[in-house]
C-alpha cells in the first residue's frame, strides 16, 4: 500500500481544527456527487465569445473576420487580381477571415474564397514532411506542395522597387507557404505581416498596391473587427450547449475517458500505411486526403482491399474531403478516423480524458513497401511524441494563444484534474510497441540490459509518457506475448520469427496456468483456430504480413487451450518495478497469460494501484485482480451491444473499497475496426441530449452527414452518438458509470504517485490527530493529498475525511485552492 507522504509538517494547525465529527459510512461503491456539487458551463472565447474591436495580441485574430487598415488610413480592397490600400472607410474594405495555421500565423481568406498571397512560385517546398527541413518544413511537419501557378502568372505586375524581386501580392485559390503570414505586434493596435517562407514582409507601394518588401521595410497595419467574411472550409461540430466543468479545479471530475487511442498513428509503420492525418495547418481539405498509392480510383489500395474483403483491384472513392463517399468507415483501417475536429466533437459531447498510445511496429514497417520514417519503434515513439505536442500548439493557435486550447497534454493526476474541471480535454501519453525501450530479444538472448532500461525509462518519462504496455505483437526481452489467433496468428507469427529468430512457443496450457490462456493457434485437434480472414481486432497486422510477408511454415501447435511458455522475464520485472517507482500506469494488455499472472503477482506484492487494462487484451482472470488493486479496466469499445455486456461483467467485479467508474479503449487509428451499426430496436434519435445537457445533432463533414444508426462509429466524432446508443440499450446507469470514468482514472493515478487511499474504508486505518496535524492553513489541495491521502468526497471546494473513533471532518478551500478551515456537523 502506498505510504502517506508529508510535504511539510506545520505547527500552525490549531487543535480546534482537528476535533472529531460524525462517523462516515464505508464499504459501498461510491455514488455520484449529490446536488451539493454544481457542474457549470465554462465560458471560453474559443467557443465563439465576444471579440475585441481591435485584437489584443497577435493570437486573438484566430478565426475572426477583420478589415485591414494601412498606416495611411486607407483600407485594403481587391484591386483586379491583387490587393491595394485604397478604400476610404471600413464599409468599402475587403473582409478577411484570419485562418490560423500556427501560433500567430494566418491565411488571409477573402470574401471571394481566395487567399492573399505573394506572387512568386513555391519557395523551398519540402516534398517529405519528416526528412526535409528549411522553409518547406511547416509547423507540425506538414509540408505543402501546392501553389496556384495560374494565378501567379496572371498577377505578375510592375517591379517592386523596394525589394527588387518583382514580387506582387495576388489572389490565389490554393494556400501555400507564400500565403502563410506571420503576424507580429508593432505597437498598440498595430501589427506587421511577415512572410517566413522568404524572410520578407507585407508592404504598401506608393500607389497603394500591396507588395512584398524587405523585412525591415514591413508596413504597419491595423485589424478592425467586421462581418461578412467567407466561412473557411472545415469539419463541423454539430454540438450545442455549455462546456461542462467544475466549480473548482480540484473537485471530483465528470467526463468520459478513452484509455487507448492512436491519434498520431499517421506516422507509424513508416508514415505511409495510413491515409490522411489528424490535422494540417491548412485544414480539412489538406488533412483528409487519400494515399497516393491508392490511385487510380482506389485500385492501388491492395491493403485496404484485403482488410475490407474486397476483390483485388476494386475501386473506392479516393476524394476524401468534402464528399467522403468512400471513407472513413467503421471497418476501414487505412484511413484517418481521428481528425482533430472529430475529436473536438467528442470532447464537446463529454470526452474529458484520453490516453494517446504512441505506436509502431518494426517488422510491419519493414514489410510495408511505402515509407518515409525510420522503422525503429522508439524512433516512432519520439516522432509521435513531438507530433502530438505540435497538434496541441495548433489547437492553441485556433483558440486564441499559448495554453488557451481545449487540448492539454498532462503529466500528473493533479494537472489532469485541473484541466478536466476547467472543461478541457486532458491527454495522457502512453506507449504500445513490440520492442519498448529497444528491449528486444534474439533466440531468447536480450538485446538490452538493466542500464538500458533505466536510460529508456528516463527518456520516455522526459517525453511525457505516463502509461505503458510491455509488449504488443511479438515476444521481447521483457515478456511473452498472447499472440493472435487463426490465420492472422499464422502470418503474425512470421513477424515473431523475423523479430526474435523463433516462432511463438505455444503449448497446451497446464493446470498451473489456471483458467487463463492465450490466443488459440491452428492445430489438428479442434476447429478453434479457424481462419479469421484478417478482420476484426488487430486485422491490420495480419493484412500487412499476409500481403507482403514471407509466408514460411508456421508451426501447427498441440491441442488447445494454448499458453505461451514465455512469461515475465527478470528484465520485465525490472521495468514494472521502475514504472511503479515513477508512478506510471502499467498496462498488462497483450502479455502472455503466464506473464500477466506473474506481473499481477508482482504488482500485488508491491501494493501498487497504478495498473489498468486499456483495451480488452487481458483476460477474465486478470480483470478482477486489477480492480481489487484499485486499478481500472476499460474494455475495447467495438459494438455497443458487446460493450454493454462488458460493462455488466466489469461492474460485477468492482471492488467496493474503490471509486468505480467505467471507460473504453477505442483503439481508433490502430489495428482494430470500430463498432458498426447496431440495427436493433430503439435506435438513436437526432438531435439528442447528451453530456451536461448538450444538444447533439448528426455530424456533418463537408457534404457528408453521419448517422450512428447507419454508419456506426465511422470516425471519432461519433463516440457521443455511440454513448447515446449505449443508453438506448442499457439505460442511464451505464452512461452514469462512464461519466465517472475520469475520476476513477485520476484516483488510480493518484494512488500510483503515492497518494494514500481513502481512509473511509474498513481496510485502511482512519486518520489520527497526529496525522492531521500535518495540515496548515494555506496548503493547496495537492499538498493536503500528499500529506494525508485521498478524501472520501471532493465536493466543490470541500474535502471530507474520516478520522479515528468514526468521526469525520470537512476541510474548506478558497476558490483558488488554499486551505482555510474545517467544518463539523452540528451536535458533534
Amino acid at each position: 500500500m502506498p505510504r502517506r507522504t508529508s510535504v511539510f509538517v506545520s505547527s500552525l494547525m490549531a487543535a480546534a481544527l482537528l476535533l472529531p465529527a460524525q462517523a462516515a459510512s464505508a464499504g459501498t461503491v461510491q455514488e455520484a456527487p449529490t446536488t451539493s456539487t454544481t457542474w457549470t458551463g465554462v465560458d471560453r472565447t474559443w467557443l465563439g465569445g465576444p471579440r475585441a474591436e481591435i485584437p489584443e495580441d497577435r493570437y486573438a485574430m484566430a478565426g475572426g473576420c477583420y478589415a485591414i487598415r494601412a498606416a495611411s488610413g486607407a483600407y485594403v480592397v481587391k484591386a483586379g487580381k491583387s490587393f491595394a490600400a485604397s478604400a476610404g472607410d471600413r464599409a468599402g474594405a475587403e473582409r478577411f477571415r484570419f485562418q490560423a495555421t500556427d501560433l500567430g500565423s494566418y491565411l488571409l481568406y477573402d470574401s471571394g474564397e481566395t487567399f492573399l498571397s505573394a506572387s512568386e512560385g513555391t519557395v523551398g517546398v519540402a516534398t517529405d514532411a519528416v526528412t526535409q527541413s528549411g522553409p518547406g518544413q511547416m509547423a507540425g511537419g506538414l509540408a505543402l506542395e501546392q501553389t496556384d501557378r495560374a494565378a501567379e502568372e496572371i498577377a505578375r505586375g510592375p517591379v517592386n522597387e523596394a525589394s527588387g524581386r518583382g514580387n506582387h501580392i495576388v489572389q490565389t485559390t490554393t494556400p501555400s507557404e507564400l500565403a502563410d503570414w506571420e503576424i507580429k505586434e508593432a505597437g498598440t493596435g498595430e501589427f506587421t505581416v511577415l512572410l517566413p517562407a522568404t524572410g520578407e514582409a507585407l508592404g504598401v507601394h506608393e500607389n497603394g498596391q500591396l507588395a512584398v518588401v524587405a523585412g525591415e521595410q514591413a508596413a504597419k497595419f491595423a485589424f478592425e473587427l467586421t462581418d461578412g467574411c467567407a466561412v473557411y472550409p472545415e469539419v463541423e461540430i454539430n454540438v450545442e450547449g455549455p462546456i461542462v466543468g467544475g466549480q473548482t479545479t480540484f473537485q471530483e471530475t465528470r467526463g468520459y475517458v478513452d484509455a487507448h487511442l492512436h491519434m498520431m498513428a499517421y506516422e507509424f509503420l513508416g508514415g505511409r500505411a495510413r491515409c490522411g492525418r489528424p490535422w494540417h495547418r491548412y485544414g480539412a481539405p489538406y488533412a483528409l486526403v487519400d494515399c497516393a498509392d491508392h490511385e487510380p480510383g482506389g485500385r492501388g489500395a491492395v491493403l485496404e482491399q484485403v482488410l475490407t474483403k474486397k476483390t483485388p483491384g476494386s475501386e473506392h472513392d479516393t476524394s476524401g474531403w468534402p464528399t467522403f463517399t468512400g471513407w472513413p468507415t467503421h471497418y476501414s483501417l487505412t484511413h484517418e478516423q481521428a481528425y482533430y475536429k472529430w475529436l473536438e466533437r467528442a470532447w464537446r459531447g463529454g470526452l474529458r480524458m484520453f490516453t494517446n498510445l504512441l505506436v509502431d511496429n518494426n517488422q510491419l514497417c519493414k514489410l510495408y513497401p511505402y515509407k518515409r520514417n525510420s522503422c525503429n519503434e522508439m524512433d516512432g515513439v519520439r516522432l509521435q511524441a513531438r507530433r502530438i505536442r505540435e497538434l496541441e500548439r495548433y489547437i492553441d493557435a485556433q483558440s486564441g494563444g499559448p495554453g488557451e486550447g481545449w487540448f492539454r497534454i498532462v503529466t500528473d493526476p493533479f494537472e489532469a484534474r485541473r484541466v478536466i474541471n476547467e472543461g478541457k480535454l486532458a491527454v495522457v501519453l502512453g506507449i504500445e510497441v513490440s520492442v519498448p525501450l529497444d528491449c528486444g530479444e534474439t533466440l531468447e538472448v536480450p538485446r538490452c540490459d538493466e542500464a538500458a532500461i533505466d536510460r529508456g525509462l528516463d527518456e520516455v518519462w522526459g517525453l511525457g509518457v505516463r502509461q505503458m504496455e510491455l509488449v504488443n505483437k511479438f515476444d521481447n526481452a521483457l515478456s511473452g506475448v498472447a499472440g493472435d489467433s487463426g490465420d492472422t496468428g499464422m502470418v503474425v507469427n512470421q513477424g515473431n520469427l523475423g523479430e526474435t529468430g523463433h516462432y511463438w512457443k505455444m503449448d497446451t496450457c497446464t493446470e498451473a496456468d489456471g483458467e487463463a490462456h492465450d490466443k488459440t493457434q491452428h492445430n489438428f485437434h479442434d476447429t478453434s483456430g479457424a481462419p479469421d480472414e484478417f478482420t476484426g481486432r488487430d486485422a491490420l497486422a495480419g493484412g500487412i504480413f499476409g500481403l507482403f510477408g514471407s509466408l514460411g511454415v508456421a508451426p501447427v501447435y498441440p491441442e488447445g487451450p494454448h499458453c505461451n511458455v514465455k512469461g515475465l522475464t527478470p528484465l520485465g520485472e525490472k521495468v514494472i518495478r521502475e514504472m511503479a517507482e515513477r508512478g506510471m500506469i502499467f498496462d498488462p494488455d497483450h502479455m502472455s497469460a503466464r506473464a500477466q499472472t506473474q506481473a499481477l503477482n508482482l504488482v500485488e506484492s508491491l501494493g501498487y494501484s497504478g495498473i489498468m487494462s486499456s483495451h480488452g487484451w487481458s483476460n477474465d482472470t486478470v480483470y478482477p485482480r486489477i480492480l481489487k488493486l484499485g486499478g481500472m479496466v476499460t474494455p475495447y469499445a467495438g459494438g455497443s451491444g458487446g460493450f454493454a455486456n462488458e460493462w455488466l461483467k466489469t461492474r460485477a467485479w468492482a471492488d467496493d473499497r474503490y471509486y468505480f467508474g467505467f471507460g473504453y479503449g477505442s483503439d481508433v487509428n490502430g489495428f482494430g475496426s470500430q463498432g458498426g451499426p447496431r440495427n436493433g430496436p430503439n435506435p438513436v434519435e437526432y438531435p439528442f441530449t447528451g453530456f451536461g445537457g448538450a444538444t447533439i445533432d448528426k455530424q456533418r463533414s463537408g457534404t457528408r452527414v453521419y448517422d450512428i444508426n447507419t454508419d456506426g462509429v465511422a470516425h471519432y466524432g461519433l463516440y457521443p452518438d455511440w454513448i447515446e446508443d449505449l443508453r438506448r440499450i442499457a439505460g442511464d446507469a451505464i452512461v452514469e458509470d462512464m461519466a465517472r470514468g475520469t475520476e476513477a482514472y485520476l484516483q488510480t493515478w493518484e494512488r500510483a504517485v503515492g497518494i494514500a487511499p481513502d481512509a473511509c474504508r474498513p481496510d485502511v486505518p482512519d486518520l489520527t490527530h497526529r496525522e492531521m496535524s500535518r495540515l496548515s492553513v494555506g496548503m493547496t489541495p495537492r499538498e493536503v493529498l500528499e500529506a494525508v491521502g485521498q478524501p472520501t468526497e471532493r465536493t466543490g471546494s470541500t474535502f471530507r475525511y474520516c478520522m479515528e473513533r468514526g468521526h469525520t471532518v470537512s476541510f474548506d478551500f478558497t476558490e483558488d485552492g488554499h486551505l482555510t478551515s474545517a467544518k463539523y456537523p452540528k451536535g458533534r
